[in-house]
């Protein structure tokens, strides 16, 4: 029986990390076409108008996690199907009532927020599909989801550059991807087995850790967005688009560790381990490349025109590469309620918004960044190590 855990462990990581690094790759695509097809400062605002969107849709994160730890409920789905629908649209009207003071504070036009925001209408019951597909470890499914992904937000950014209005186009074509995405999870779903309840706190505490994620993956290029100027804030974004190309690996090996660990809990510092080593592996990895070939990276994946941001690289991806660490980490939490370390997590991100907000320039937020995360990290890691020890 170990065996057979330990191979489905690695099968899944096969499936699952083969489609994450197909998905970076056309993730990375996305990028080049769509700093190449509208430059720094139209890359500014797209990037903004995601990050905005992903901020008022942080509780499709946090369905994401709970639905991985609650699997799929025995009653019937079409009613939840509603009310997440329903909550899909209440976030879009949330958005239409704040986005002249989102105008203001971004310089961006009030209708892109509203053409971005109809992403917001089937994704919060996308986001619970996922879950619990994660939780049946159907990692073939949830692959093929990714990929897919992907695929449509390049082929939306190739159809958008040909409008007159290239970033409103990328706002409708990125809401119609997220629409058959759902479709397409809502069938697989029907295949998916029955799991009983869970404790309660422990879906709490995979709410809460799915909100700190996202706040994690999304605060620097928000507050850069909003304290920088356009052109600025989009050479920052687009460090961010290269950077966070860790934490995004760390996000499917924390995932495939997850459901491990809920399926084999006696089994969960083999798993954790083994996770480790294969991150640190090709967080090390990626990182030698940023040192040794930064200008080659940023020209390949942003084009010249972003050449600037290549000697911060190094400096930011220590800080994502500990950002993946804190991900890992927080998923262990999850399979053993550990709500110490969301909680240490959650002042962490306290302290990096105030590094953020009293930060200089572009230089200070990069300084900002990878210094709050190091050290939260490093903070983590001290506090798991005695949680370890205390619990025997």
């Amino acid at each position: 029986m170990a065996v057979k855990a330990e191979s489905k462990f690695w099968a899944d990581n096969l499936a699952y990390g083969s489609a994450t690094i197909l998905s970076g790759i056309l993730n990375w695509l996305y990028a080049i076409l769509l700093a190449h097809g509208m430059g720094p400062a139209r890359y500014g605002v797209v990037v903004t108008l995601n990050n905005v969107v992903a901020v008022v849709t942080l509780p499709a994160s946090v369905v994401t996690l709970a639905a991985t730890r609650r699997g799929k409920p025995c009653r019937k789905l079409l009613r939840i199907r509603i009310w997440y629908g329903a909550a899909g649209t209440l976030l879009w009207v949330v958005m239409a009532i704040f986005s002249t003071f989102l105008s203001s504070a971004f310089k961006i036009s009030p209708s892109l927020f509203l053409i971005f925001g109809l992403a917001t209408w089937p994704i919060i019951d996308y986001a619970a599909n996922l879950g619990y597909l994660a939780r049946a470890r159907q990692y073939l499914w949830l692959g093929i989801l990714t990929v897919a992904g992907s695929a449509l937000s390049v082929g939306a950014v190739l159809g958008a550059v040909q409008w007159p209005e290239p970033v409103a186009a990328l706002g409708l074509l990125q809401a119609l991807a997220l629409w058959i995405l759902w479709a397409t999870s809502a069938r697989a779903v029907k295949r998916v087995p029955v799991e009983s309840a869970p404790n309660p706190q422990s879906i709490a505490l995979s709410a809460g850790v799915g909100i700190a994620q996202s706040v994690m993956t999304l605060m620097d290029g928000v507050v850069a967005k909003a304290r920088l100027r356009p052109v600025q804030a989009g050479y920052y974004n687009g460090l961010a688009t290269v950077g966070q190309s860790l934490p995004f690996a760390a996000a499917s090996l924390a995932l495939v560790m997850l459901t491990a660990m809920l399926d084999r809990p006696q089994q969960r510092t083999k798993w954790l381990h083994w996770t480790l080593a294969i991150y640190l592996g090709l967080g090390f990895g990626i990182e030698g490349l940023f040192w040794r070939m930064p200008k080659t990276i940023v020209d390949w994946a942003l084009g010249g025109r972003f050449n600037t941001v290549s000697h911060w690289l190094v400096l930011y991806g220590l800080g994502m590469l500990a950002l993946g660490l804190l991900m890992i980490y927080l998923a262990e939490a999850i399979a053993r309620g550990w709500w110490e370390l969301l909680m240490l997590v959650i002042g962490g991100l306290a302290l990096w918004m105030l590094l953020l907000i009293h930060a200089h320039g572009f230089p200070g937020l990069v300084h900002a960044t990878a210094l709050s995360l190091i050290l939260v990290s490093f903070a983590v890691l001290a506090t798991r190590t005695w949680l370890n020890w205390h619990n025997g």
